[in-house]
């Protein structure tokens, strides 16, 4: 072999590492609980397939969805001629039945939706008027139907993601001041308090609790669908650590099942909607269910009588908004 040929050769094998490395810490493939793909236990069951159920009496996207007393509780969102809404709805899955409810203070599209149990919490979110994030929190007292104002965020938040760990909020991610945010914010008695960062900031983003203690914020995207993440970090306490990647995308709903853990839904890619569900426990440790019948972004997920939902959203990117129900069971 002549010496230019094993400098050439030497430089080959050099780009192809530099690739190797870069890939790895764009992508992060790797976490504390192992590679991506490492499978939940064996004991885990297996899971049937998506059931689509009866029609919602509107479409509906990018609105903010919440559990709370075994209903889906629905607020604002796009209307599929971009209008943006001020109604709140609640769906009854036992009864398959719609309810509206007590309409929002103002219209608002990317907002959060979280219950205490008592409560719903309605943050932040694009303001309708003028399209700027807000960082106001609305708490609807349900005994009596009223809005009412809560602690504001610190900072203006829009396309973040929520979740109530069973004793504080947990909010994270966002657009803010300066662009695409990644601070994790708890709400404790009447105030708000940082208690750290996602590994990067992104939004667009899902949150799913076991409601013992535990949020998983899971995927979202740093700006167009070329930048999505596939990031998935948990808070335990005090930590934000991150635990896997998976298939990077934004514009995603999660739910958490005892047998799978944190549960991401659908999201949009350059490529079109998505109908992938991919799950991580808190282990790290990832399985894949079903894919669902139809591609959804900005849609709904949660888990009511053992059964995951995933509600309305868009079949393909952008203003797209459908009236489909869809549930698989999980127990």
């Amino acid at each position: 072999m002549t010496p230019l040929a094993r400098i050439l050769i030497g430089l080959i094998g050099l780009g192809v590492l530099a690739g190797i490395v870069t890939w790895l810490v764009r992508y992060q493939p790797f976490g504390p609980g192992g590679p991506v793909g490492t499978p939940l236990p064996s004991d885990a069951p297996p899971a049937a397939g998506w059931t689509m159920a009866e029609e919602a009496p509107f479409a509906r996207l990018e609105m903010a969805t919440a559990v709370h007393d075994g209903r889906f509780w629905l607020a604002g969102g796009y209307t599929p001629d971009g209008g943006v809404v001020d109604e709140l709805w609640a769906f009854d899955p036992a009864a398959g039945e719609w309810t509206q409810g007590p309409s929002l203070p103002e219209a608002v599209h990317h907002s959060a939706l979280a219950s205490d149990g008592e409560r719903l919490y309605l943050v932040g979110g694009y303001l309708g008027a003028t399209g700027q994030p807000t960082e106001r929190v609305r708490v609807l007292d349900l005994a009596t139907g009223e809005w009412l104002d809560g602690p504001p965020l610190p900072q203006p938040r829009a396309a973040g993601a929520i979740a109530f760990d069973g004793t504080r909020l947990v909010y994270g991610g966002g657009v803010g001041p300066g662009g695409v945010r990644g601070e994790v914010f708890v709400l404790e008695g009447d105030a708000w308090r940082r208690l750290g960062d996602l590994a990067r900031p992104r939004e667009h983003l899902a949150a799913a609790t076991d409601g013992d203690g535990k949020v998983w914020f899971m995927g979202g995207r740093q700006g167009g669908l070329d930048r999505n993440v596939g990031d998935v970090e948990l808070i335990d306490g005090g930590a934000v650590t991150l635990i896997a990647s998976i298939t990077p995308r934004g514009g995603v709903a999660a739910f958490f099942a005892d047998a799978y853990g944190a549960c991401l839904t659908g999201g949009e890619a350059p490529s079109g909607a998505l109908t992938m569900v991919e799950c991580v426990d808190a282990e790290g440790r990832t399985t894949a269910l079903p894919t669902m019948t139809q591609p959804r972004h900005g849609h709904g997920a949660g888990v009511v009588g053992g059964r995951a939902y995933a509600l309305l959203g868009g079949k393909i990117p952008g203003l797209n908004a459908t009236d489909s129900v869809e549930w698989i069971p999980v127990d």
